[in-house]
């Protein structure tokens, strides 16, 4: 008797959370990511709260979970201003004022249902990634022109997270924007 074949099963959806900045100079951060950013593309400057993960909860039950976090905290302000490479491949544009809080926010989201889901592989620094490079070269240039473009300060005050699709090839959508506590 033959076996019969399974279909394969689709791969699982993928989400993420992040904050989307609005800060002053937004648009030289951009000019640095559609250099050096092959993501720049496809989403916004963001700073990422929850890494992508693939889960069968339901999109539903993401945002209940985010929501509920998000509603117990107060808004954050918040400063980058440094840029600082990593693992010889990105560059960030590092938060200064205010990452504690927003650590404290990324490990409050990874609580109960995403606790799973926590990188245990890398430790969390606050950061917009301004680029992505992995050959060396590139890299080092890439460097270069975000520490010579993204001089001073950007600031701004995180009141919102957003609950995001990531689907295969990269196309990334916002599902939800779910406000901080505004008391």
């Amino acid at each position: 008797m033959a076996r019969a074949l399974r279909k394969q099963r689709p791969p699982l959806p993928r989400f993420a959370v992040a904050w989307f900045p609005a800060v002053e100079g937004l648009d030289r951060i951009e000019a640095v990511r559609a250099r050096h950013d092959p993501m720049g593309p496809h989403v916004a400057a963001h700073l990422t709260l929850v890494f992508p993960f693939p889960t069968a909860l339901t999109a539903l039950q993401l945002e209940t979970h985010v929501r509920k976090v998000a509603a117990g905290w107060p808004p954050i302000p918040v400063s980058f201003r440094t840029v600082r490479g990593a693992g010889n491949e990105f560059v960030f544009l590092m938060a200064q004022r205010g990452a504690a809080a927003i650590t404290q926010l990324h490990d409050r989201l990874y609580a109960r249902s995403l606790r799973q889901y926590l990188r245990r592989d890398m430790e969390y620094e606050p950061h917009i990634t301004v680029a992505r490079q992995p050959e060396p070269a590139r890299y080092e240039a890439a460097l270069a022109d975000a520490t010579a473009a993204l001089r001073g300060e950007y600031t701004a005050v995180l009141r919102d997270v957003s609950l995001l699709s990531v689907a295969p090839g990269g196309k990334i959508e916002r599902l939800a924007d779910l406000p901080l506590d505004a008391r």
